[in-house]
Formats: C-alpha cells, sequence, structure tokens
C-alpha cells in the first residue's frame, strides 16, 4: 500500500470506513490488526465481508481482532466465517470467535459451540458453555449437562441450563442420577434456580444422596421451588449428620411453610 502507513486512529475519528477496510490489506500486520479493531469500534456493517476476509490472515493477532470486531457489529452473515474460525490453531482466535458468536446470537453456531464444549483451552470451553446459555436453544442441554462433568467449565455449563430453562429440566432430572457427585450436585443446582415442580421428585430422591453436598443441595432446590411434596422428605433431613445438610432442609421447610401461609 505505499511507503506511508495509514493513520489508523485518525481514520478512526474520522469514521473513516472505507479508508480502515483499505488498511485491512496492509502489508503491515499492526496496521491490520488495528484497522480490525478500529472497525469493531465503529461498529459500521459494510465492515462486515472485509472482516470476514480477515478471519483468514496470516497473522493470528489480526484474525483474533477481525473476530472480535465481528462480534461487536453483531450482524449474522459473520456466523459461518466465525464457526469456521473455532477450529483456528491459535487459541486466542478460538476464543474471540466463541465470544462472538455469543453476541450475535444466531442458533446457526449451536453444533459448532457443543463442539467447543471439548476444546484444549479452558476459556474456549467456558466461552461456549456462556455463548450457548445466550443463545438458548435446546439443542445444547446434552452438551451442557456432559460439561457439569468438567471442573473448570461445570459453573458456566449450569448458568447456561438455567438460562436454556424449561428444554433442560427433563435431562437435568436425569442427571440427578448420574455417576459423577459434581454432576448430581451441579444438576440440582440448576434445578433450583430453574425452579420447575417437575423436578420435585427427583430432588427428593437426592435428599438421599451418599454424597452430602448434594443432599444439601437438593434440600436447598426444593426450598426455592416451595412445592409442599417436599415437607416430609426434608423433615426427616433436620437430623442428618451433616450440619449444612440439616441447615439447608430447615431453610426449605421454612421457605415451604411461608408460601404456604400466602396461598391461604
Amino acid at each position: 500500500m505505499g511507503l506511508f502507513k495509514p493513520n489508523i486512529e485518525k481514520l478512526k475519528a474520522r469514521k473513516n470506513v472505507k479508508g480502515l477496510i483499505k488498511a485491512l490489506g496492509d502489508r503491515d500486520e499492526y496496521v491490520r490488526e488495528s484497522a480490525a479493531k478500529a472497525l469493531g469500534e465503529i461498529g459500521d456493517a459494510r465492515a462486515v465481508e472485509p472482516l470476514i476476509e480477515a478471519l483468514g490472515d496470516r497473522d493470528e493477532y489480526v484474525r483474533e481482532s477481525a473476530a472480535k470486531a465481528l462480534g461487536e457489529i453483531g450482524d449474522a452473515r459473520a456466523v459461518e466465517g466465525l464457526i469456521e474460525a473455532l477450529g483456528d490453531s491459535d487459541v486466542d482466535v478460538r476464543w474471540s470467535a466463541v465470544q462472538a458468536l455469543g453476541e450475535i446470537g444466531d442458533a446457526r453456531a449451536v453444533e459448532g459451540l457443543i463442539e467447543a464444549l471439548g476444546d484444549s483451552d479452558v476459556d474456549v470451553r467456558k466461552s461456549a458453555a456462556k455463548a450457548l446459555g445466550e443463545i438458548g436453544d435446546a439443542r445444547a442441554v446434552e452438551g451442557l449437562i456432559e460439561a457439569l462433568g468438567d471442573g473448570d467449565v461445570r459453573w458456566s455449563a449450569a448458568i447456561a441450563l438455567v438460562e436454556i430453562g424449561e428444554p433442560a429440566v427433563e435431562p437435568l432430572i436425569e442427571a440427578l442420577c448420574d455417576i459423577d457427585e459434581h454432576v448430581r450436585w451441579w444438576a440440582a443446582e440448576a434445578l433450583g434456580k430453574i425452579g420447575d415442580p417437575r423436578a420435585v421428585e427427583g430432588l427428593i430422591r437426592a435428599l438421599k444422596d451418599s454424597a452430602d453436598w448434594v443432599r444439601w443441595e437438593a434440600a436447598e432446590a426444593l426450598g426455592k421451588i416451595g412445592d409442599p411434596r417436599a415437607f416430609d422428605a426434608l423433615s426427616e433431613l433436620v437430623h442428618d449428620e451433616d450440619k449444612n445438610v440439616r441447615e439447608a432442609a430447615r431453610d426449605a421447610l421454612r421457605e415451604i411453610e411461608k408460601r404456604a401461609i400466602k396461598r391461604q
């Protein structure tokens, strides 16, 4: 593009989108990276196609900045290119692509994001779970429940399942019987936050779980749901060997009683 580098800050200040798009083709990777960032900050849809092309740039920093910019612009035309970027060799590019897909919120990204739950990088996996929750597609439920077994991701996966809501209830009830006590625990946590009465019977059974923290979480979840069907089972739990479980049972019983009084 000649001997002189374009002044990205001046182009950005003037919102010169055409000039910034031209700068995406500069020989200097720093210029290309800065141009991508500026285009994202301006948010003009004219930059979408050039930024999609920049996802294939030879420099990873340019690709990363292009992915972030596409997320900031939020145009659905970028979805296919960002899905391809989920397979990029650079972890920061993959992470930025996941983030962008969550911001755009297009259901076409669901399958790719489910695959990203198995990425080698923990931040990519966490962001994939978050993005799936933001999209809210029921197809993600099975993969997110599996992610409850990932110690680094389970919190993000549980939040995503809560955001998906009703379609996740029955699979989460089944997960209360999972071989992994961590999965059972987070399944109870998510069911309590969703608050669907269909979970009551499964949570009552979970009050007899061998893991005290699962019993604790099941008691808390039943308190949040506030269904009187859980009263007798929770009453038995006030004598549990674990102090936290006993306290959770008492709190849940008080909540059920409070709601019963309000209904009178």
